[in-house]
């Protein structure tokens, strides 16, 4: 019996264990599933990142650097991911301090810091070249600097004015040596602009031409320029708009001047020899005086800009006996000048008027020749 009994206790206490055995394992492979679907991770690669120097601003000037990186970020909360992603609701900088750098051009190494412990971050650019000088203020006298086009389209420069005229350059102390000339680059006109007004940034050159670093932002001028602009001669060409009364068949304009100046760039000025004018014929019956401004584009401007022209009705008939029919013809539209195509209207009625009567003599002659006496 005792034996038994021993036999019984040892077999319960084996299919405890065993019991035991099961359910953690079962509860550890749960849980491993559960770890494995709540561990997706988001990444998302951040560019135009900006670089925070750390330095005294007052003593030294910095320059020659990459002021942006691309940083790298993961996590597997999406929300927190996504605060860091938006430049407006981000934690972290990048940083790169130099207090203890010496003076001189130097390697420097660059670390993300304010992020959120939920996100890790990765930088593309480890570290940055920076030359590190004595920040030195300088009075400068500025010039402006005119584009190579201006020539090249013809402009002339007559008057230049900047206000202020001298500005204070803050830079480093051996790049301030180097600066051989202040200037203010003007960038393009329109191609009729006979004054240019600018607000620029002013730049510091070197004795080759090359812009110098400068402390950031440059001072600012504005900049006056007076020119003169390329010219050119060309016709003008009247041509009839609208609609014309039903009898009469064409037109002729006699205009105040045939020839106007234009201004502008050559380019526009070589494609240019001659205007359309139009000019507005509705409803006109008689000889009509009218002042018409001549179109342009912002590209020339035209002196002068608007001509007196004289609209002059020619009518035209077609027909036989007594009956006559007016009929409208476009294409005897034409130019003229101090009142000759007149002229040459009224001397072509007066030979029809005695074309017309010498016919009506002969006629007259036959008919009494024949009738008896």
């Amino acid at each position: 019996m005792k034996k038994a009994y021993q036999s019984n206790w040892f077999s319960g206490l084996l299919a405890l264990l065993f019991a035991l055995l099961l359910f953690f394992n079962a509860n550890s492979e749960g849980n491993s599933g559960n770890t494995a679907s709540t561990s997706q991770v988001y990444d998302e690669m951040v560019y135009n990142v900006p670089v925070q120097l750390k330095y005294d601003e007052d003593q030294y000037f910095v320059s020659g650097y990459e002021d942006t990186v691309a940083v790298h970020l993961s996590s597997a909360n999406r929300i927190q991911l996504n605060l860091e992603t938006n430049e407006d609701t981000r934690n972290f900088q990048v940083v790169a301090d130099l207090t203890n750098v010496s003076l001189g051009t130097t390697e420097v190494p660059l670390r993300v810091t304010g992020l959120s412990s939920a996100v890790s971050a990765e930088l593309e650019t480890k570290t940055i070249t920076v030359t590190i000088e004595k920040k030195v203020t300088k009075s400068f006298e500025v010039e402006a600097k005119i584009p190579d086009s201006f020539d090249a389209e013809g402009y002339k420069v007559d008057t230049v004015s900047i206000s202020p005229k001298t500005v204070e350059i803050t830079t480093g102390e051996e790049t301030m040596a180097e600066i051989a000339q202040v200037v203010a680059p003007l960038s393009n006109v329109t191609q009729s602009a006979d004054t240019i007004n600018q607000t620029v940034n002013v730049q510091a050159l070197d004795s080759k031409g090359q812009v110098l670093s400068i402390e950031n932002p440059a001072p600012q001028v504005k900049v006056t320029v007076k020119l003169s602009l390329p010219k050119k001669e060309v016709s003008l060409r009247f041509t009839a708009t609208g609609t014309p009364p039903a009898d009469v068949g064409s037109f002729t304009f006699d205009a105040s001047t045939s020839v106007v100046e234009i201004s502008g760039s050559n380019s526009v000025l070589e494609t240019i020899d001659t205007l359309e004018v139009p000019i507005d014929v509705s409803g006109v019956r008689t000889t009509t005086k009218q002042t018409v401004m001549i179109p342009a584009t912002g590209d020339y401007t035209i002196d002068p800009d608007e001509v007196e022209v004289t609209i002059n009705p020619i009518y035209s008939r077609s027909g036989s006996g007594s009956s006559n029919t007016w009929t409208i013809d476009d294409s005897s539209t034409s130019v003229g000048g101090n009142g000759s195509n007149s002229s040459s209207s009224e001397t072509s009625s007066e030979d029809e008027s005695t074309t017309d009567t010498t016919e009506n003599s002969e006629a007259s002659t036959d008919q009494s020749a024949d009738s008896p006496n």
